[in-house]
């Protein structure tokens, strides 16, 4: 599987279509998936300052085999 790449121009309109559309609706717009979708967004946020709140059980030490 290639590797997507998220350009400013593709996460912007992204943004946008997330406003009135599911996040699968606009994945099969870019022609990928929902989870690909969530994910550039997730990480454009985090790139922006987005610190997730302490008690968050998502974050924290992962427990890799």
């Amino acid at each position: 599987m290639s590797k997507k790449v998220w350009n400013e121009k593709k996460l912007n309109q992204a943004k946008y279509l997330v406003k009135c559309h599911s996040t699968r609706k606009v994945g099969n717009i870019f022609n990928t998936t929902k989870n690909a979708v969530i994910g550039a967004l997730y990480r454009d946020k985090v790139n922006n300052g987005y610190v997730p709140s302490p008690d968050s059980k998502y974050i924290g030490p992962k427990n890799i085999k």
